[in-house]
């Protein structure tokens, strides 16, 4: 079972950076999960279990909002989800849920934090290349949110432009759109 795992994980960019030991350790405490198109893998609201990655299939991120749910992304093989909840113990922003049958490998959050508390490379580079992940979400919501604030105040606009602490106050609450 570990060989399949260490195998899926190869394939994963999140993975790029780990040697074969590395990923082996890695490899150890990751599950394979199947999922029927329709069925949930994590629901907005619920404790954060670990990261997932898409190894077949696609799953779709969505988000209650006052006007019902609406899709924020699809992850297709190598996404990458949930990673928050090996960063923070918050609750999931948004739930996931595949389009086709699809298969994950989870990270559990209790056994990746076992790995960071024993100072294991393998945990280390996992954790930075989250942060790159992250990195690369916020730089695209940065992009977000200036081209909302252009369609609520395009330029040339008689209207009053966009406060800036209006403005603000979008960007910190699509921060928290990380999924």
């Amino acid at each position: 079972m570990a060989n399949e795992h260490a195998a899926a994980l190869k394939e994963m960019a999140l993975c790029r950076s780990l040697s074969g030991t590395e990923l082996s350790a890695i490899a150890e405490i990751v599950e394979m999960q199947d999922l029927a198109a329709g069925t949930e893998l994590f629901r907005e609201g619920d404790p954060g279990d670990g990261l997932y990655l898409v190894v077949a299939g696609e799953i779709e991120i969505i988000k209650r909002g006052p006007r019902g749910d609406r899709a924020l992304a699809r992850m297709a093989v190598g996404g990458v989800l949930g990673e928050m909840s090996l960063i923070t113990a918050d609750v999931r922003s948004a739930t996931g849920r595949a389009v086709v049958d699809s298969r994950v490998l989870r990270l559990p959050v209790q056994r990746f934090r076992l790995l960071i508390d024993s100072g294991s490379t393998a945990a280390l580079k996992i954790a930075a290349a989250i942060a790159e992940v992250l990195a690369r979400r916020l730089a695209a919501m940065n992009t977000m949110v200036l081209e909302l604030a252009d369609k609520v105040d395009p330029a040339g606009s008689t209207l009053p432009a966009l406060k800036e602490t209006e403005l603000a106050g979008i960007y910190r609450t699509m921060q928290v759109w990380s999924f």
